[in-house]
């Protein structure tokens, strides 16, 4: 916990800021989704760890009522992916250090939008989107032929089928947003038919597919030749 906001149902329960939730009635929570889906109830049993003591608090909650919660953000999880285009390996030097961060994770992607390849999930980490209902999903398919997607992904070893990935989130009711970052002469043209039309098989699972043109700036070096598209 970063801070206890003063006056909430959090502060009256006698949290303090630097304290630690290990669980909700008996959930272990591990991150700030596992934390809103713990505590769902309206009655809630906090474990509590504070300067190597551990404890328990008891809260009633409302219909409606804000704990009084604000935590340290996210350790997020870092791209293992060179894409071909990512704007990232664009960027002018001197901007404030988090511009460069790359991160490829699928909590974001249901927090916030973000969209993710999913080349960093393990089989543990589709089972908690599914059991947990994060929902939708924002996928960066890119082409959803696999030895063209690894080469657009800069990839070296051979990922898990991206129509794999979808088929299982699909058929576990999860809904997914498309994209595809258009790169000129490797997935425009028949590729792209071909991605389009494997990624409409999944419809309404898939909700939409987005079309992006690729960006390239004066800053990109020592990285593959593209073509703009126009």
């Amino acid at each position: 916990v970063k801070i206890v906001e003063p006056g909430t149902l959090a502060e009256r329960a006698g949290f303090r800021d630097g304290d630690r939730i290990l669980r909700v009635n008996e959930t272990d929570v591990k991150d700030l989704i596992d934390f809103q889906v713990a505590c769902s109830d309206a009655h809630l049993v906090f474990e509590v760890e504070r300067e190597h003591d551990t404890y328990e608090v008891e809260v009633e909650r409302g219909e409606g009522e804000a704990l009084g919660f604000d935590f340290d953000e996210m350790r997020l999880r870092r791209c293992n992916n060179k894409c071909v285009f990512c704007f990232l390996h664009q960027m002018p030097p001197g901007m404030r250090r988090s511009l460069y961060f790359e991160d490829d994770d699928y909590r974001l992607s249901f927090l916030h939008g973000s969209y993710v390849t999913l080349t960093n999930v393990k089989t543990a980490d589709l089972e908690r989107i599914v059991q947990q209902g994060l929902t939708p999903q924002y996928i960066s398919v890119h082409a959803t032929d696999p030895e063209l997607r690894d080469r657009l992904l800069g990839r070296t070893r051979e990922t898990v089928p991206i129509l794999e990935r979808i088929d299982y989130l699909a058929r576990n009711g999860i809904e997914m947003h498309a994209q595809v970052v258009i790169c000129p002469g490797w997935n425009d043209g028949e590729q792209l038919e071909r991605t389009v039309h494997d990624l409409h098989e999944f419809y309404p699972a898939v909700r939409s597919v987005a079309l992006v043109p690729l960006g390239l700036t004066r800053f990109r070096s020592h990285l593959p030749d593209l073509a703009t598209v126009t």
